[in-house]
């Protein structure tokens, strides 16, 4: 089957198109734009990067603002605890009013039936770098994630990303789309963008789903990264990155982050069925640090575990931490009850072990992180 040019680019393009047009003619502009992870807009005014998300309209949601179609939030992208000035505010409002005046020119017709069965689909894709600001990108090898944690908070904005292009409901992690020629286009770009640093995947997918033992899409990306002065930063849940390693070493400067939310290999089977054990990835991480990568950690969510463990496990091996609690809970509460670690789930659960991991990282000299800017990670 030939591969297919996605539709979704060219309809989140239209519906943006006049703040693409108005972008550099007063104080403000567009860094990016997105539509594959939910629909997005990175403007910069003030100095400031601003990110501003449109999701499907749910009115249970607290959100910046409401359009007939969408919630939107607006943050700013390396200081998310700082408000919006009022002139980003004014620039965010009158951007959604803008959007908001088009989106009746979003595809009406009716989406396909839902459907059962695993969707692979090779796409052929005009875009990979995605500039986030400040000299930052991240970048997608694959739309989809086979690992498919139930969990995962991308899931409504990627099933949004779908209906946009037409395509059926399926549950996560039953689908991917197959960035077949990454590494040509990759290879374009990096002549025309200045090197920074690039997140290899924020949300999205795993760049070491099972997909990639087949399609090696990651490893092509690498291997134009490592003939440039670009910096790759991949995060990911696969010992398999450690097939990688040669390439990784070859970069001026590679970063490996490894989510690892419990070391209770029994609660990963209970909550990330997909994944690969968790001492595998303890041992992998180790491995790329010893490999003279620049690693890090991300527990997130904290599912059940003994902290000190997982200090004991990560910490030599990291230079900084990200801890999370669980969100959606409404959505995810179900996991616990099947799980029958309900006691899990609550606030004292959360705030109780996240006091316990920072006492220990901090032992170790390793500092908490957001890791929206990463500058800090990769710099010597």
């Amino acid at each position: 089957m030939p591969a297919v040019v996605r539709t979704l680019d060219r309809v989140v393009r239209a519906l943006f198109e006049p703040v693409l047009k108005g972008s550099g003619k007063r104080d403000w502009r567009v860094v990016n734009w997105d539509g594959e992870q939910g629909l997005t807009l990175v403007l910069e005014r003030d100095g400031d990067v601003i990110l501003v998300e449109f999701e499907e309209r749910n009115d249970a949601k607290d959100c910046f603002v409401r359009t007939n179609r969408f919630n939107v939030n607006a943050r700013l992208t390396f200081d998310r605890d700082r408000p919006l000035s009022d002139r980003q505010r004014h620039l965010v409002e009158k951007v959604v009013e803008v959007v908001a005046a088009r989106e009746h020119r979003l595809p009406a017709e009716a989406r396909p039936d839902a459907q059962r069965r695993a969707d692979l689909r090779e796409i052929v894709v005009d875009r990979m770098l995605m500039p986030e600001g400040d000299g930052q990108y991240y970048l997608n090898p694959y739309a989809g994630c086979t690992i498919g944690c139930p969990f995962c908070y991308v899931v409504g904005r990627a099933d949004l990303s779908r209906q946009l292009d037409g395509q059926p409901e399926i549950e996560w992690g039953r689908y991917v789309d197959v960035k077949i020629n990454a590494a040509e286009v990759l290879a374009e770009e990096v002549k025309r963008y200045p090197p920074g640093i690039v997140r290899m995947s924020p949300i999205l997918t795993d760049p070491y789903q099972p997909a990639e033992s087949r399609y090696h899409i990651t490893r092509q990306v690498l291997e134009v990264f490592a003939e440039t002065d670009f910096i790759p930063v991949v995060l990911t849940r696969a010992p398999r990155i450690l097939d990688d390693l040669d390439v990784l070493t070859r970069c001026r400067v590679a970063g490996v982050g490894f989510s690892i939310p419990t070391d209770d290999d029994g609660v990963r089977k209970l909550f990330e069925p997909g994944a690969d054990p968790v001492d595998e990835r303890f041992e992998a991480l180790a491995k790329c640090h010893e490999a003279g990568l620049r690693t890090f950690g991300v527990v997130q969510p904290m599912l059940p575990m003994n902290p000190a463990s997982m200090v004991e496990k990560m910490g030599p091996y990291i230079r900084a931490v990200r801890i999370d609690r669980m969100h959606e809970m409404e959505r995810n509460h179900p996991l616990y009850q099947r799980a029958s670690l309900e006691s899990a789930a609550d606030t004292d659960f959360f705030d109780r072990t996240e006091a316990e991991l920072l006492a220990g990282f901090q032992s170790h000299g390793v500092p908490t992180h957001e890791l929206d800017d990463l500058s800090d990670i990769m710099g010597d």
